[in-house]
């Protein structure tokens, strides 16, 4: 890892401040702070359908959070038997790393409908992804090539799907359906379940992974991605922070925020992948917990929704040497009265949805026109979830910001996510603050910090928000009907069974 980060700068001016045996941790988070500085003001990019099937020549490894449907990345594919290779099989991994929880084989996003092709026609196997896998996944009709007891997937939560076609062609008449997996996903560490972290009660015990369980908190998926997962002591996902880097109390804090909320994350990312796709994915992460990342010298923390009570106040007399910048207010073209949320719509496919807009009359009234922007909440599956996000999206776009304020030494121990009470009458500020970002010049020890203004009414008023989930998708024929349409002018009235040469009724 630290070639990785070798070239990326000092974390707010402070490295320097920090003892030599910490320098690695410094050095890694690094690398995420300057990567997602850079985007932390935009919506992140789109990311591709979950439901997506890869098939790609050393295709990277997929990693699943929470619950939910997905495409798998497709690993073994084979036509074989005697006389016109009347057997497929295909093997296709949908998570990375496990165990997991549960993993279920879907027909067009739903549950196969096994009295219609039943073991005649299906046969398939699955892997929660146990490391290492005690056993291969085994063909339910035998012969696939170079597919043997070794042909493990250890680590990997796969299904293998054998098909066996029959002579008149009813089964599978339109071709295979498509395919996917619904499962309970990665299993994660959570701190308040830790008896030996302060506060908490339980078994679990980060870098154990039997002690860890399945759940969808967005901000305990956070904690997991920044330490990383491991199989056989080696990194497969993650950034790989040290535990020392992770800001876990306030992690911990923020997770009874996404609980009491009601929000949850579910999605795929995949890896490996350089720094920024990393900082990205840990971007996309916070996003769905209604967050951002946040760096605090060198750890890692979290800047959350969530009504804040001040920690103290700052006045006139707290400044230190500098300059203090006051913008008049955001610039016209950073204002929006309108946010359009994207989401993963279950009742569309598993597809990214844009959801009805999010819109504030009053604030459209005093821009005097619509100001719309689409956020892509990435790891959303509900949509009032991703309306109360986009909602939060709109009112920050009002609040005045960055102020920027030059603070004497004392202030060092402010922290990116803190809420502090502004009391400086001369620059025209009052009222409370939430820090974004804390720097320290270490030749003068002058606390840097960037702050943005707080409306404490506007947490109730985005969670508040309803949202208008769009029209759902028609519902999947079942398998007798799709194969019906296909075959309509070959409908035998008793199905046969091309078995290896030998024709049954």
């Amino acid at each position: 890892m630290s070639s990785v980060f070798s070239t990326i700068g000092k974390i707010a001016g402070v490295i320097a401040l920090i003892p030599s045996p910490i320098q690695p941790i410094a050095a890694a988070v690094a690398a995420v702070a300057n990567v997602a500085a850079a985007i932390t003001a935009q919506p992140p990019a789109a990311r591709g359908s979950a439901s997506q099937v890869v098939i790609e020549v050393d295709a990277r490894r997929p990693y699943v959070m929470g619950e939910g449907y997905v495409g798998g990345v497709r690993r073994y594919q084979r036509s074989y038997g005697a006389d016109k290779n009347p057997y497929r099989y295909i093997v296709e991994v949908y998570c990375g790393h496990g165990p997991i929880v549960s993993i279920a084989p879907y027909f067009d996003y739903a549950a196969v409908d096994t009295g219609y092709y039943t073991s005649d026609y299906l046969g398939t196997a699955t892997k929660l992804g146990e490391c290492p896998e005690s056993a291969a996944l085994v063909p339910f009709w035998s012969g696939a090539p170079n597919w043997s007891s070794a042909s493990k997937l250890s680590g990997c939560a796969a299904i293998g799907w054998n098909f066996k076609f029959s002579k008149k062609g009813k089964r599978y008449a339109s071709g295979i359906p498509v395919m996917g997996a619904y499962g309970k996903w990665v299993k994660v560490y959570d701190p308040r379940k830790d008896s030996t972290f302060p506060g908490g009660s339980g078994a679990h015990r980060l870098g154990v992974e039997s002690t860890y369980e399945w759940s969808e908190n967005p901000a305990l998926h956070y904690g997991m991605y920044a330490f990383g997962r491991y199989q056989n002591g080696k990194k497969v996902i993650g950034i790989g922070l040290p535990s020392a880097a992770i800001d876990w109390i306030k992690i911990s804090a923020w997770a009874n925020v996404c609980d009491a909320n009601g929000w949850t994350i579910f999605g795929r990312l995949f890896e490996p992948g350089d720094s920024g796709i990393r900082a990205s994915n840990l971007r996309d992460i916070a996003i769905a917990g209604g967050a951002e990342p946040a760096f605090s010298g060198a750890v890692l923390s979290v800047r959350y929704q969530a009504p804040a009570v001040s920690l103290g106040t700052i006045t006139e007399a707290d400044l230190g040497p500098g300059t203090v910048s006051v913008p008049g207010m955001r610039p016209y073209t950073e204002r929006f009265n309108t946010a359009v949320p994207r989401y993963i719509d279950s009742n569309s496919n598993w597809e990214m949805m844009a959801a009805g807009p999010v819109a504030f009359s009053s604030l459209v009234t005093a821009d005097g026109e619509e100001k719309k922007q689409e956020w892509p909440f990435n790891f959303v599956k509900q949509v009032n979830q991703a309306a109360q996000l986009a909602a939060y999206r709109v009112l920050d776009s009002r609040e005045q910001a960055p102020i920027e304020l030059p603070l004497l030494p004392q202030w060092r121990t402010v922290r990116p996510g803190e809420c502090y009470t502004l009391d400086l009458p001369r620059y025209g500020l009052s009222g409370d603050v939430i820090v974004l970002k804390r720097s320290i010049d270490p030749a003068t020890l002058v606390v840097k910090v960037t702050v943005q203004t707080e409306t404490p009414g506007k947490h109730a008023q985005a969670l508040a928000v309803t949202g208008v989930a769009p029209n759902a998708a028609v519902a999947g024929a079942s398998g007798a009907a799709r194969d019906d349409v296909a075959d309509a002018n070959s409908t035998p009235a008793t199905d046969t069974v091309y078995d290896g040469g030998v024709v049954t009724p």
